[in-house]
């Protein structure tokens, strides 16, 4: 096999330097959280896709040690509370 057959690609990179991959990919943001809770899609709507969120945050929390998620899901629990309340103008 010779190396243009190699599945693998290197990645030169200092470890812990800015082009240092993470060791959980977070695919949820605060900034996708905050989208969502602003969003003009009926309540309903953003209620059920930041459940959706929750529950994914909560299903990759076993192989989080460094609670990573935690102020993800905290986030996300607020936001569902506001929503499901109606206390912040323009988010019902």
């Amino acid at each position: 096999m010779n190396n243009n057959d190699n599945p693998i690609d290197p990645i030169d990179v200092q470890v812990g330097g800015d082009a240092d991959p993470g060791g959980i990919a977070q695919t949820i943001t605060s900034e996708d959280i905050q989208a969502l809770l602003l969003s003009p899609d009926p309540v309903d709507t953003r209620l059920e896709a930041l459940k959706q969120m929750r529950a994914e945050l909560e299903a990759r929390a076993a192989a989080d040690r460094g609670e990573e998620f935690a102020p993800l899901i905290a986030e996300i629990d607020d936001a569902i509370t506001q929503l499901s309340a109606g206390d912040a103008e323009g988010l019902a």
